[in-house]
């Protein structure tokens, strides 16, 4: 993995790409771990009717702020979130801290950096083509309907939309910014560095698991040529830890 340091009230930042797969989290004990998070959260987690809906919540939450604690030196109990404008959540007194969770399916993903970033994990799964058109710019359903194989045309679909979502998460304005107002394709296709609102952003997709699309958007031209793969155990050991 790509590793670089910020320095922020004298503690070093480091900035990466974290998933955690939901597999691995079987027989954790759930109502012990809900007291770790803040209590509107912890409000707003039991309000799902799904229980997987609230373990993914639960365990993002979770993630960050392992990663919170292990890169701020901050304590659990010192954690407080604000939101901006679009409802985007940002660390409190931590200008230079950026982070952005995702989690669909099997998987969570957290990515923090020391400038605006966004993540996007979507299961692949059977899509409507009839909305292509109206989702997606016109060089994007172009590039979608193209190929003749249906695989292709649903990875390409999912590739457009976890980079979109990744996109319109780093810059902080929801679906405020219609999907079809702008596009991502260039004669390179989807990845790489484009050009967007006359800013600079990267874009790239990870090999995590043949049933998902994972896609990171940063502003800066770093990658992460690989995840790290978080342990439940380790992310506990951090939240229950006090900093030193």
């Amino acid at each position: 993995m790509y590793w670089f340091t910020i320095f922020w009230n004298e503690v070093i930042v480091i900035a990466g790409l974290f998933v955690l797969s939901m597999d691995t989290v079987e027989g954790q004990p759930v109502e012990e771990l809900l007291d770790l998070v803040a209590e509107e959260k912890r409000t707003r987690l039991r309000r799902f009717h799904r229980r997987e809906d609230l373990l993914r919540g639960l365990w993002a939450e979770l993630l960050l702020r392992s990663l919170i604690i292990e890169e701020v030196r901050l304590p659990n109990a010192e954690i407080v979130f604000e939101f901006g404008p679009n409802g985007k959540p940002r660390l409190s007194g931590a200008d230079h801290f950026h982070f952005n969770i995702s989690h669909s399916g099997n998987w969570v993903a957290c990515i923090v950096d020391n400038q605006p970033v966004g993540v996007d994990v979507e299961q692949i799964q059977a899509y409507d083509e009839a909305l292509t058109r109206s989702l997606f710019a016109e060089e994007e359903y172009r590039y979608i309907t193209e190929s003749d194989d249906p695989e292709s045309r649903q990875f390409r679909f999912y590739q457009i939309w976890t980079a979109k979502e990744s996109y319109i998460k780093a810059i902080g304005t929801g679906l405020s910014l219609p999907l079809h107002s702008f596009s991502l394709i260039t004669p390179e296709g989807v990845e790489g560095v484009k050009r967007i609102q006359d800013e600079d952003w990267l874009l790239q997709s990870y090999p995590l698991d043949p049933a998902y699309s994972l896609m990171s958007c940063s502003k800066s031209a770093r990658t992460w040529e690989s995840l790290q793969r978080m342990q439940p155990q380790a992310i506990i050991n951090r939240v229950r830890s006090v900093p030193s």
